[in-house]
């Protein structure tokens, strides 16, 4: 989508939470957008998703894939703050899986199946906490999350908010680029144990990494998601897939029952 195109359309209303008022959809007008995707241990993938009616969506040689967002918002109805995400691919249980997973992902948005399932979200903004809990039921906590984005490389640290140990930092070069188109999504997501769907419009122009430096270190921090990082295999590792943008934008609905 050409962004001379109107993009922030939708009518907004002002909704309250515990912390003030906020709009809903929730507008992301200017944001700076890394998403790494890696191959995990299965059985971690299962693990985690135990108690849930959610299932894992995507493959990739053999196993599951699990999802990382390094996030810059410069402009916002959140304010701005540093965001990291870690996520797991998901079908609700029962519903009928799409003929390819991975061409759900590029399918119209009110048609999407494959969702993301966020199991850790730190921010450094107790309001953006605040809102993403209890708009959408994600999992928010506040911590340090530092970036540092350059045109050719990346360096993204993720701190412990109690002991201040490094939970997890990815870093390296980015590579040559190529155009790509930015893939909306959708989430699958608890309030009150009930589960919710969120769409999510997006558009950015950006890159697909080719032959990039990227890996990924886990602390000595003995916080829950570094736990989870190394119980997914995932120190040390190098993503499979790297896109990147620093002109990305989104519009999050308002979070429905599945």
């Amino acid at each position: 989508m050409s962004f001379s195109q109107p993009f922030f359309s939708e009518p907004q209303r002002e909704v309250s939470i515990s912390a003030g008022t906020t709009f809903l959809p929730c507008f992301f007008r200017k944001v700076y957008y890394t998403v790494c995707l890696f191959r995990a241990d299965k059985k971690a993938v299962i693990k985690k998703l135990e108690g849930t009616p959610l299932v894992p969506a995507l493959k990739w040689l053999g196993k599951y894939v699990v999802a990382i967002g390094l996030i810059r918002y410069d402009d916002c109805d959140l304010g701005q703050y540093n965001e990291m995400i870690v996520s797991i691919p998901v079908l609700p249980q029962g519903i009928k899986p799409p003929l390819s997973s991975w061409m759900d992902l590029v399918g119209s948005l009110d048609k999407r199946k494959v969702g993301q399932h966020i199991i850790h979200i730190p921010v450094t903004s107790e309001f953006s906490r605040v809102a993403g809990y209890e708009l959408w039921g994600y999992p928010k906590i506040v911590a340090p999350v530092e970036h540092d984005f350059a045109e050719a490389s990346l360096h993204s640290k993720l701190f412990d908010p109690v002991s201040k140990e490094l939970i997890v930092e990815i870093q390296g070069k980015l590579g040559f680029g190529i155009p790509s188109i930015p893939l909306s999504l959708i989430t699958y997501s608890f309030v009150e144990g009930r589960l919710m769907k969120t769409k999510v419009k997006v558009r950015g122009m950006m890159k697909l990494r080719l032959n990039h430096g990227l890996r990924m270190r886990v602390g000595s921090s003995t916080h829950a998601m570094a736990n989870d990082l190394r119980m997914l295999g995932l120190d040390g590792k190098k993503p499979f897939l790297v896109m990147d943008t620093e002109k990305f934008q989104s519009v999050f609905y308002e979070a429905r029952p599945v």
